[in-house]
Order: C-alpha cells, then structure tokens, then sequence
C-alpha cells in the first residue's frame, strides 16, 4: 500500500498504572485518496493514529476489517476530510456480497465523514466483542442492513447518521439491528441518537431500530424514522437486566407500529404520527410477556388503532400514563383486562365507549387541541384539553423539545410554554434538539 502523505508523528506520554511511570507512545496521522487501497490502510492503524480519507470512491476488492485496538487515551480515528464532500466507500460488484465496513473486536475507535455503500451486505458490521466504538455523521444507503450489531458488546455510540434505502437484495433491510435473536448475544449501555433512518420499503423486514431480546441498559434518543416496512422502533425485553430508554424520537409512516415493545423498557415523549400500522403496540413477543414497561407523556395521532394493548392484565410494572392518543378510527384496543396496570393523565378523542373507570379523559378535536396537525405539529394549542391534565407522579423532567417541565403535568410529548412551539418542525432530516444533559 501507498500512503501519499503522513501528516504528523507525535510522541504522547502516558501514563502506566503507577504514579510517575510513563510510556512512550507514537501517534501518526494518515491521508489516502483515491486509488488507494482503504482496506490496506486500516490494517496499519496503531493506538492514537488517525487516518484521513481524501474525497472520491473507494471501491474495494477486499473486506475492509478493522481490528485495531486503541484506549482511553490512544483514540483511533477514521474519517474524512473537513471541507470535502464524503469519500464514497463501497464493494466491487464484481466480488461476493459482504458487508462494506468490519469492525472486527475493534475498541475507541471513532468513524466519521463518510459515504458508505454495499454491493448487498451491510454497510457496517460490528463483531467480536467490539467496545466504545463511536459512529458519527455517516451517510449508509443502498445497502441490506445499515449497522448491524450482531455480537457481544457495550458502550456503541451511533449519532447523527443518515440510513436510507436499505434491504438490498432483497435482505432483512434493518436501520440499525441491534444485538441477536433469542439474546444469543447483548449490545448493553450504548447510545443511538440523533440519526435520520428511512425507507427500508424494499426490504424482507425494514425495521427502522431493532433493539433484539436479551440487549439492555441502551439508550434510543432523538432519532427521525419514518417510511418503514416493519416498526420504526422494536424492542423485546432484556433478560432481567437494565431497562432500555426510548425518548424524544418522532416516527411516522411506520409498517406495523411505530413504537412496539414487550418489556423492560420506558418510553416517554416521543412523537408517533399516522401511517399503515398501529401507533404503539404491545403484546407478548419472542417469548417475552409484556412487563416492566413504561409509557409515558407520548403524542399518537392520526394511526388506528393508536395504541393495541395485549396480555398486559395482572402483569407487574406496566404503566400507561400522560399520554395523548387522538384517533378518529379506533383510538385504543385493549385485548384482555388491564388489572394491576397503573393507568393516569391520558387523554384519549374520541372517548370510547368501554374503557377503564380511571386513568382516562377525553379530548376535544385534534383540529382544536394541537397547533397544525396537518403540518405534524402537535404542540398544544392554547387552549388544548392537554394543558394541565396529566398526573404530577408520572411527569418527566424535559419533554420533546428538551424543555423543563418544571412538574407541571402537560399532557403528551411537548410541555405548554405559550403559544409557539418554539422546538424543532417535525420533519425530513436529523431532529434539531438542545444539548442538554440527561
């Protein structure tokens, strides 16, 4: 391989286990452009390199796997370069379809910048055990799945990717699959925020986010999904172990459902809006009876049913509570009893006529309750029925826009601060929400 430039080479000290032992480390910074082998160059990275990939396509005849194991202060990076468009980077046609990028036991790794295509497979592929990997601002497309989890690992950061145009061939077509059927395998304490998913019509399945039995302690936050062949967001449960965490993602257009899960999960403040499948829906899955699951302060409009309740009677830590569920067809379809589920604040139009003593009210029009539902915005109107209605013991500390809620109950993903709705306008392209801790 030829490597046209190496920018820098700089010595790091860095410390060893005991205090005043140091270690000498190299840190050498790379460019390639096209022509070059990327396949190759991966395979020279060392802790704290960065390899720097010059506008242009990389289409390669061999598996670009990446093995390289950096640290805490060794970060390995992989990106393009600032000020140029994406380096496309994809397989010859000409050889067997695999996934495009391996990141094969890699750990502190970083990979940004790119354009990322397939000649079938997927276009990033995690194995191995895989640690603190981070992938930023990446653009996947025409590929079977967009990243495929399918192995032991933990602390994944996924953010701000644009995935579109998945299922090639004919595949599965996931956005993001993550973890394995049955919990033959776990992806734990990771973080998928803030990325654009869509189109996955043309796969066999074409979930948005698959989260697969036995995956725990993961955060889902933030992401845009919508045109869907399955869910746009699907979990299972997770073994007994951490709950998952879906908050503050707007879905619509969705197959199937847009939200669906069975259990150990809390889902609060996102948005859900009218398409081919059912809004939320819960029932026994893989295996996995619904319990300990949380729905909360969540918007559904325009679906029906909005919300399927299945086999949730006498199941333990299931709450539905501070939701706002407007659909003209058939609002909720409860199968079975809902005894010992904690039911409060929600608000339901139209009101159906067999529904639980307590726990719901009904709403006025969604032409009257919310600002422009025609326009997806479903901010409270001023005088909307969601104002002030929900129950104080569910509230949620921020709503969809990363608002304080300063424990007033407004019902639904948004909270009531004036008239505006002064968050980001719910449509195409990556949601734009305040940096704020949560």
């Amino acid at each position: 391989m030829s490597i046209t430039s190496v920018i820098t080479k700089t010595l790091l000290l860095v410390a060893v286990g005991v205090p005043g032992s140091m270690e000498l480390a190299g840190a050498t910074d790379f460019e390639i452009h096209p022509g070059e082998s990327l396949a190759s160059a991966v395979q020279r990275l060392q802790p704290g390199d960065t390899l720097r990939i010059h506008q242009g396509a990389y289409i390669e005849q061999q598996q670009i796997r990446i093995r390289v194991k950096g640290t805490n202060r060794l970060r390995v990076t992989i990106k393009g370069i600032e000020g140029e468009p994406r380096p496309r980077i994809g397989r010859s046609p000409n050889t067997e379809a695999s996934s495009t990028l391996i990141i094969d036991g890699a750990s502190y790794l970083t990979i940004k910048g790119l354009e990322i295509t397939s000649n079938g497979g997927d276009g990033i592929r995690l194995l191995n055990n895989p640690s603190f990997i981070w992938l930023e601002d990446l653009e996947i497309h025409e590929v079977d799945v967009g990243i495929n989890f399918r192995s032991n690992m933990h602390h994944i950061r996924v953010t701000r990717n644009h995935i579109y145009q998945t299922g090639a061939m004919g595949g599965t077509g996931e956005g993001l699959y993550v973890g394995c059927n049955y919990a033959d395998c776990a992806v734990s304490d990771s973080l998928i925020q803030g990325n654009w998913i869509h189109d996955t019509l043309q796969a066999s399945q074409g979930d948005g986010i698959e989260v697969k039995r036995g995956s725990y302690s993961n955060v889902v936050r933030d992401n845009v999904i919508y045109n869907t062949k399955y869910p746009c967001i699907l979990l299972y449960g997770t073994e007994g172990k951490g709950r998952n965490l879906v908050e503050g993602n707007a879905v619509w257009n969705c197959g199937e459902a847009g939200i669906q899960a069975a259990a150990d999960a809390i889902i609060r403040n996102n948005i859900i809006l009218s398409g081919p499948g059912i809004g939320f829906y819960s029932q026994e899955h893989q295996e996995v009876l619904p319990g300990n699951l949380e729905f909360v302060h969540n918007t559904v409009v325009g679906v029906s049913p909005c919300v399927k309740l299945a086999e949730w009677d006498k199941k333990l830590g299931l709450v539905f509570a501070n939701n706002a569920i407007y659909c003209e067809g058939t609002p909720l379809k409860i199968i079975g009893r809902l005894q010992g589920v904690s039911l409060s604040g929600n608000i339901v139009y139209p009101l159906p006529a067999m529904m639980p003593v307590e726990g719901f009210s009904p709403g006025h029009a969604p032409l009257l309750d919310f600002v422009d539902v025609f326009d997806r915005n479903v901010y409270p109107a001023e005088n909307s029925a969601l104002i002030a209605a929900g129950d104080t013991l569910y509230v949620t500390e921020l709503d969809f826009n990363g608002t304080l809620r300063s424990e007033v109950a407004d019902v639904g993903a948004y909270a009531w601060t004036g008239m505006m709705n002064r968050g980001w306008k719910i449509g195409a392209g990556f949601k734009q929400s305040k940096p704020l801790p949560r």
